[in-house]
């Protein structure tokens, strides 16, 4: 029996975006992850199909995406996590995005960059 499992190595994509020095985080109303990943890994764009919650109203269950990016926007990365009573329980991969994207996304939630 192994106490310890060997993780696959992280994605050049997650690098990248943990190394960046800013977050914005945003929720989303739950989806199965599966799905998630599948309308990403065919368009990006599908993102703004996500139905747009208020932690506050939703805390049992949501999408929460964060963006990673630097302080001129030319370096975007995003990722959607799926939280059940506020703990992360499965994730989409990391993505690369652009300005436009991010700031689309970020226009639903009233958050003008």
């Amino acid at each position: 029996m192994f106490l310890f499992k060997k993780k696959p190595p992280a994605s050049e994509e997650k690098k990248a975006a943990l190394a960046l020095p800013k977050t914005k985080e945003v929720q989303y109303l739950p989806r199965k992850i599966t799905e998630v990943t599948e309308l990403l890994n065919n368009d990006l764009n599908s993102l703004f199909t996500f139905e747009p919650v208020n932690y506050y109203a939703s805390k049992e269950t949501y999408l929460k995406c964060t963006f990673f990016y630097n302080e001129d926007y030319s370096q975007v990365y995003f990722v959607i996590q799926f939280y059940k009573n506020d703990a992360p329980q499965s994730a989409t991969p990391f993505y690369k995005a652009d300005y436009a994207l991010m700031k689309r996304a970020l226009t639903k939630f009233g958050v003008h960059i």
